[in-house]
């Protein structure tokens, strides 16, 4: 299983790095002689501490008195071997009463080194979420205005597209323009001759059309009303001319 290789192997790089120290401390002029041997037994430790009880099932985590008794057993060597290397480096780098001692000093390195990264790391956290948030922004305005470059561009088509059909229909002929409707014509009624009332050499033509509705014409007398024609329905009055108005109308003509 990949939790016995990984422990495994923290073991045996706890052991190489302790037995290495073990063999060379004596020869060493200073810490930084075996710091890589150090640094391979706090990987180790780190490996063991972090795959205890994981990647397994249940039943291996909890029904396995076996599995119980290897990790007790290599969480023991692991605070054996610490113990000694502890004891290998204070007793080889002594310090001076009442400072801390070496190994002391190295635990507190290491702490800060830990602290530093994960520092580190956060601020790369924060300085990439602060680029995406940046990139979002010029993407978010660089929408905006594709936009409004798409909105200007259709208002200019559309203008373009006005006035070229404005100029198309100033040379249209009339047809044409009834056809298309840039020429909307009157709607057209017979206007049939109902009455007439003369004054003086004056004809009043009183005409019906559709719906009851009425219009009043002037003649001469030796012309006369034509007895229809056509005339527009929305000038047409709703009421019939009376016989004053016909009056006034003729005299106002006389004058």
């Amino acid at each position: 299983m990949e939790i016995v290789t990984a422990t495994l192997t923290g073991i045996a790089l706890i052991k190489k790095s302790v037995d290495f120290i073990k063999e060379n401390i004596n020869t060493v002029n200073d810490i930084s002689g075996i710091a890589k041997q150090i640094d391979g037994f706090f990987v180790g430790a780190d490996q063991i501490n972090k795959k205890q009880g994981k990647g397994m099932s249940i039943a291996e985590q909890f029904g396995s008195i076996e599995k119980s008794a290897d990790d007790f057993i290599n969480m023991k060597l692991l605070e054996e071997k610490r113990e000694e290397l502890k004891q290998l480096i204070n007793f080889r780098f002594p310090v001076q009463v009442g400072y801390p001692s070496t190994w002391d000093q190295i635990i507190a390195e290491r702490a800060n080194r830990i602290n530093e990264a994960k520092e580190a790391q956060r601020k790369q956290r924060v300085q990439a979420r602060k680029q995406k948030e940046e990139i979002m922004e010029i993407l978010k305005w660089g929408a905006y205005a594709l936009i409004g470059i798409g909105v200007l561009m259709g208002l200019l088509v559309m203008g373009v597209k006005a006035f070229a059909y404005e100029y198309k229909s100033k040379n249209l002929s009339r047809n044409q323009k009834i056809n298309n409707g840039t020429i909307i014509l009157p709607k057209m009624t017979t206007c049939r001759l109902k009455k007439q009332k003369v004054y003086k050499d004056k004809l009043a033509c009183i005409y019906e059309g559709a719906n009851k509705r009425f219009d009043l014409d002037f003649a001469d007398l030796s012309i006369g009303c034509p007895k229809q024609y056509k005339c527009e329905y929305d000038k047409l009055n709703s009421k019939e001319p009376s016989i004053d108005q016909i009056m006034e109308s003729l005299r106002s003509i006389a004058k």
